[in-house]
């Protein structure tokens, strides 16, 4: 990976040796400069060819240059030319004098090859450094001779050396070609053309991924040392480090040929397999990217040296063009193989549990088909690597975790080590390419968070290490995952825009990942860290979108199917998302069970990993449970709204609804494992909401570890019921999925505490909190296919006969007195505080006292109750209560209305914060009107007041003169605990009467 361009390295190695470098001065004045349009002249050229002999593959033989997309040229090259001036020579022909300008005498050469032309060092044999460095005795003395074997020959440098004037000897006798020069040079055999020298693939040091090098003079040993440019595009780089030249010679010309294809296969051992170099598996329009396939070189001076080389050096480029200046393109893409396979594993046999879960994307490397004539695999432009559905983030992995900061992970620096804190880490990862003797290893880090939009892959990211010392690479990229806000699946994306370091122009690399070759990506996700769940079904499918380099804007799209075996609760696993099993816990309690007595309330919902997701609470408290909403504010509407949109941090700084809304908590646990994350929330009383008159609102600051998703709020309608005052407790459907994160809700805990707001019944009936908890059944983002568990968690009161009860009832007639005529009646009823409720209410009219039917007239129906569309007609008084748990009393009208019985139903339709029906039976008893309140609620009422209309609205009609004697009513009152009173010889009070009395 770190070698791709190791065959061009060479290739420019030569041309290296012989660049004289200006250290202060731009390489432009080192070496001869480029023309327009390009020559074989040129000061700087490189690039891959179909041949280099007997013509020398150059701007002026275009049809030379290798074109083959991910194809491997047989010839590479790279050439420079130092700037020189012509002089005569005291050697004549034998060594002509093309004399270097002064200064220009090359100390240090970087050459910087294109991204995505590879070489790879161990397409051949690789010689011992101890046998390239081997000293022989040659013409008496010692000199470095290579003791490598010919098959580890990757090419030749043909080195160009000239006599400088200032050091010139006399000249000798003609000599015969090999004979000695001062300072061990040799004249060229051919005389101004130069000497060629083998280079050697070599054992690279620890920290270098190759080593090339080539022996000047049987003196000097030179080494193209080599890098990868991991901290941007990751094209490889190498470096030389001339002698200091030994006058009479200077280099003036130097051009590395590299042997391509037939690399390693010098002699009689061919061992290369024609992959030593890869062409770019790219086919961009050079005229878009105009220096994409470019080779650069940057040179330092001995005369001027650059004590920061090669910082503050001007590169100089060498562009793959003809000799009109037309950029050479590329071609071949649409035959660039590209067979990319993912793997993926869940790491464990059971569902919807912790999951040490490994992704590994995976590219053949067979030399057998790729090598020679061959061409290699596109390299990865894109990847989208897609998790099975429902399988995703775990809240239990965050406890504990920490972020690295872009800072800290050191992406763009090249220094080894980066400085994540270790509580980031999540995983490793393993990267294997042809090219690296050693795979790349390393971690897996979570990154800071950027976003609270689960979509935007910046929410949750991930920073990838792999790296090998020996190498020297540290490879770092940065994954953007995103999440489905509503199933939570996952999709990790890597796609980068980097900057050719050597031409600082963002503009001219097109956007992707590195050109490497690999045959393994592998990242594992250490399972003690709990950061992923597993599917929730027996087999799931993670799929992928892989784009090519060769082929942009199309994809391969390779699939893995996950498979597990079992289930956390024990037994198989499901197969469909319906099979899951769904038996929650449900338990609702209050501390004390005292009847008539506040008591803290709790409510526990409990489910077990591998369940079905807890959707829906649907549940009736018990008759007589219920709240004081006395001096309770609601949290207002705009405030609740506000409050999803803030972030956790805010809300615990500063909680969005106000104290005197507060109600108590809420803690959720969440999270697959053995340690889930638990999350505090609180509780607030709201207003009306979804057609209850009330409601409960939740706000939970989503905060763990370095994540901060925002505020889950949840909302509980409370509807009451009219006849019984019974509160039905509604939730919204509850999120399984929040911030892109799958929940996985283990419990829910309700404490409701604030003081005197809870109230136990005054009955001591065995009574139950009854309802169903809805799971995610065959889809958890369809409330149409949820499922439906019915809980009952008993509940009595005790000590209801210790309560005492001493109602009092007052019944007062006005208006008309006379046989035949209809009076008003006005009923007053108070109860003394702490005392049991009222359950039943019966009164018996006296025989003077009927109903009269030919007043009932229009009846509200049941739909027109319901909807509070009850005709005018039907209304015969009104009615108030007064209760110490409501600020206002509740008032309303009294309707006869449809009923089950013989005459309609007396009806006080009682509205304010709450609405409450109470329903009377209109009957007869021994020839007097009965009026039977038979469900009264398990409510404190302190005052009830019931005002009947007179005249032509009147029920009653009197059958005498009601102020001939007293009329004596019959009352039975029986209270919620079952205690009684009756009064058999309750007088009427007539107002009439009393006025007749007293004006006579």
């Amino acid at each position: 990976m770190a070698k791709r361009s190791l065959a061009l390295l060479l290739l420019c190695v030569g041309a290296l040796l012989a660049v004289p470098v200006l250290a202060q001065a731009d390489t432009t004045n080192i070496v001869e400069p480029n023309h327009e349009p390009p020559t074989a002249a040129d000061g700087w050229q490189a690039g891959t060819c179909i041949s280099d002999a007997p013509t020398k593959c150059s701007p002026e033989t275009p049809e030379l240059f290798f074109k083959q997309a991910g194809g491997h040229p047989p010839v590479g090259f790279t050439q420079y030319l130092v700037r020189h001036s012509e002089a005569a020579s005291p050697f004549g022909t034998l060594m002509p004098i093309e004399e270097p300008i002064p200064n220009r005498k090359m100390k240090t050469l970087k050459v910087d090859l294109p991204p995505g032309l590879t070489v790879n060092p161990n397409a051949t044999p690789r010689c011992p450094l101890e046998a390239f460095e081997a000293e022989v005795e040659v013409g008496g003395e010692m000199k470095h001779v290579p003791q490598c074997p010919e098959n580890t020959i990757v090419g030749e440098d043909e080195v160009t050396l000239v006599v400088n004037t200032e050091n010139a000897v006399p000249a000798p006798p003609p000599a015969p070609p090999g004979t000695f020069l001062p300072k061990g040079f040799v004249i060229p055999p051919n005389p101004g053309l130069g000497t060629k020298i083998p280079v050697y693939n070599i054992e690279p040091k620890n920290g270098e991924p190759a080593l090339f090098g080539f022996v000047v003079g049987f003196e000097h040993l030179l080494f193209l040392e080599t890098e990868v440019a991991w901290q941007s595009d990751f094209h490889e780089s190498f470096t030389i480090h001339e002698p200091e030249p030994e006058p009479p010679f200077t280099p003036l010309k130097n051009r590395l040929v590299n042997f391509g294809r037939d690399a390693g296969n010098v002699g009689a051992d061919k061992s290369g397999n024609g992959t030593f170099i890869t062409n770019p598996t790219t086919c961009f329009d050079p005229n878009q990217f105009p220096h994409l396939y470019s080779t650069w070189l940057r040179a330092e001076s001995w005369g001027e040296p650059n004590p920061t080389f090669p910082t503050g050096s001007t590169p100089v480029e060498a562009k793959v063009e003809d000799s009109s200046g037309t950029l050479i393109q590329q071609e071949g893409c649409d035959t660039v193989p590209f067979d990319p396979s993912i793997e993926m594993s869940a790491g464990t046999a059971q569902v919807d549990s912790p999951s040490p879960a490994t992704v590994d994307v995976k590219l053949p490397f067979d030399p057998a088909k790729e090598g020679g004539e061959g061409q290699s695999q596109s390299h990865v432009r894109k990847a989208e690597v897609t998790l099975p559905k429902y399988m995703g983030l775990n809240p239990s992995g965050a406890q504990g975790l920490v972020a690295c900061s872009d800072a800290q992970f050191k992406k763009g620096v090249r220094v080894y080590d980066n400085e994540c804190p270790s509580g980031s880490i999540v995983g490793t990862a393993t990267v294997e390419s042809p090219p690296l003797e050693r795979p790349l290893t390393g971690n897996v880090y979570v990154g800071t968070q950027n976003s609270r939009d689960p979509q935007s892959g910046e929410e949750f990211r991930i920073l990838v290490e792999a790296k090998e010392k020996e190498e020297g690479i540290a490879a770092r990229l940065i994954g953007h995952v995103k999440a489905d806000p509503n199933t939570g699946q996952l999709t990790a994306v890597l796609d980068e825009q980097e900057t050719l370091e050597i031409t600082g122009s963002q503009k001219d690399l097109p956007s992707g990942l590195p050109q490497v070759p690999f045959t393994s990506v592998k990242l594992h996700f250490d399972g003690s860290k709990a950061v992923l769940t597993s599917p929730p079904v027996c087999s799931s499918e993670s799929t992928s979108k892989l784009e090519p380099w060769a082929r942009p804007g199309t994809n391969a799209e390779p699939k893995s199917t996950v498979t597990l075996t079992s289930d956390p609760t024990g037994g198989s696993c499901p197969k469909t998302m319906a099979d899951r099993k769904f038996a929650p816990s449900y338990k609702a309690s209050t501390n004390s069970t005292k009847a008539g007595a506040y008591s803290p309330f709790q409510v526990h919902i409990t489910r077990r990993d591998g369940e079905q997701e807890l959707k829906v609470v649907d549940v009736t408290l018990p008759k007589g449970l219920t709240g004081n909403l006395s001096g309770v504010a609601y949290c207002p509407e705009n405030v609740i709204a506000a409050a999803a949109a803030k972030s956790g941090v805010q809300e615990i700084a500063d909680p969005s609804c106000p104290d005197s809304s507060f109600l108590g908590t809420a803690e959720t646990v969440s999270g697959t494992g053995d340690h889930p994350l638990k999350l505090a929330g609180n509780v607030y009383l709201a207003g009306p909401y979804k057609g209850a008159p009330l409601s409960l609102v939740t706000t939970t600051p989503a905060v763990a570890g370095p994540f901060d998703l925002g505020v889950v709020v949840v909302r509980v309608a409370l509807n009451v019921n009219p006849e019984t005052a019974q509160i039905n407790g509604v939730s919204d459907v509850i999120p399984d999925v929040f911030g892109g994160v799958k929940l996985d809700l283990r419990s829910i805990d309700l404490n409701i505490y604030r003081k005197k707001f809870m109230l136990n019944p005054t009955n001591c009936a065995a009574q139950a909190t009854t309802g169903a908890i809805n799971g995610g059944g065959a889809d958890p983002t369809n409330p149409a296919t949820f499922s439906s568990y019915a809980v009952n968690d008993p509940f009595q009161a005790t000590g209801c006969r210790k309560l005492g009860f001493k109602p009092k009832l007052k019944v007062k007639l006005f208006g008309p007195t006379k046989r035949a005529k209809n009076p008003r009646l006005k009923a007053v009823l108070t109860a003394h505080k702490g005392q049991a409720n009222v359950a039943r209410t019966a009164l018996t009219m006296p025989h003077s006292l009927f109903l009269d039917q030919s007043h009932i007239g229009t009846v509200c129906t049941r739909p027109q109750l319901a909807e509070h569309q009850c005709p005018k007609a039907s209304v015969y008084g009104k009615g108030w209560a007064k209760s110490p748990l409501l600020d206002k009393p509740l008032k309303g009208k009294v309707f006869l209305v449809s009923s089950n019985h013989k005459l309609p139903d007396l009806l006080v339709d009682l509205r304010g914060q709450v609405e409450v029906y109470l329903r009377g039976v209109i009957g007869s008893k021994h020839g007097g009107l009965k009026t039977v309140f038979n469900r009264v609620p398990d409510v404190p009422v302190s005052k009830f007041v019931l005002s009947m209309r007179g005249g032509k609205k009147s029920l009653l009609v009197n059958s005498t003169n009601t102020c001939a004697k007293p009329q004596r009513a019959v009352l039975n009152i029986k209270g919620q605990n079952g205690r009684k009173v009756k009064n058999n010889k309750f007088r009427l009070n007539i107002a009439s009467c009393k006025k007749h009395k007293h004006h006579k």
